[in-house]
């Protein structure tokens, strides 16, 4: 499946939650979408552009905008709203390219988006006059500071395919002797061709993208695995030789895989399969409490 329009906003018209991201094929719905990395990292398929987001980044994306979401080697706190601003159409761009303006906009983002979640949680009295006053804030902010006037063009929807058919690919040939060379061959394409798209869109080689999609992939095995050879995690997640994973694990994490078990083999990781997974709410009201304004918890 390449693209779903199953709405995530299914009986309500605004939708704020908490949680772990594993890995969520590409979708779009009928709501504007605001992601803040409380905690890891996460990587965010746009049309046919791939980001990284960090601890602390936001994101907009525009509603009907096809995109997914997947994790990176972090445990990861993702908090997301959900809701269409009426007449708005945001600009999806990393927080690199904001403005200065906008930039200055971020704490006022986060706290709108973490009291919206604490009227919605805790449903204290007047919670829902309190959440139609905070999401009249944010399309005010919209409004003003990221609306875009880019439409989506055809070409872009079928380079929005072609990328997360590559994408997918890689997803599910990862542990086989994969090459761009054969996925050209397989869509009738050149390598040259492929290369430079791919790199232009995702900011890495296929090559490079492929072992850090498998290394990330051999994380889990190492840390809840721990009877498990390295070896055989090694050919099993992809990777030609023990010598190939060590030395690609080493430049990535600056350890070996023996190191990183020594050091994570009591941590308990999501286990990938799932689209979103739970999360810790204590550590949760932690990361947002610094963007609570006391006052108007009514608690």
């Amino acid at each position: 499946m390449y693209l779903s329009n199953r709405a995530e906003i299914l009986e309500e018209e605004s939708r704020i939650f908490a949680h772990s991201v594993t890995q969520c094929d590409l979708h779009h719905h009928n709501a504007h979408e605001c992601l803040w990395v409380v905690k890891g990292r996460i990587r965010v398929q746009v049309m046919d552009e791939i980001l990284l987001l960090q601890e602390g980044d936001v994101l907009f994306i525009n509603k009907e905008l096809p995109h997914a979401t997947q994790s990176t080697e972090d445990d990861n706190l993702v908090l997301c709203l959900q809701h269409n601003f009426a007449g708005v159409a945001l600009d999806t761009c990393p927080m690199k390219a904001w403005s200065l303006v906008q930039k200055n906009m971020l704490p006022t983002i986060k706290r709108l988006m973490a009291h919206l979640w604490w009227e919605h949680y805790y449903k204290a009295d007047h919670w829902q006059q309190a959440q139609t006053s905070l999401l009249a804030q944010f399309g005010l902010l919209f409004a003003r500071y990221f609306t875009s006037t880019n439409a989506i063009r055809e070409d872009s929807l079928e380079s929005t395919l072609l990328m997360n058919d590559l994408l997918r690919q890689i997803t599910l040939r990862y542990q086989e002797h994969l090459s761009l060379s054969l996925l050209a061959e397989e869509r009738g394409l050149s390598e040259a061709y492929l290369s430079r798209y791919f790199k232009a869109k995702v900011g890495e080689t296929f090559l490079r993208y492929l072992t850090l999609y498998r290394l990330e992939k051999s994380l889990s095995d190492l840390a809840q695995k721990p009877k498990k050879a390295v070896s055989d995690i090694a050919f099993d997640h992809g990777f030609p030789s023990v010598k190939a994973f060590n030395m690609a694990f080493r430049r990535e994490y600056d350890c070996t895989p023996t190191e990183f078990r020594l050091k994570r083999e009591s941590v308990s990781l999501v286990s990938v399969g799932q689209a979103y997974a739970g999360v810790d709410v204590v550590l949760l009201k932690q990361r947002i409490m610094p963007w609570l304004d006391r006052q108007f918890l009514y608690l």
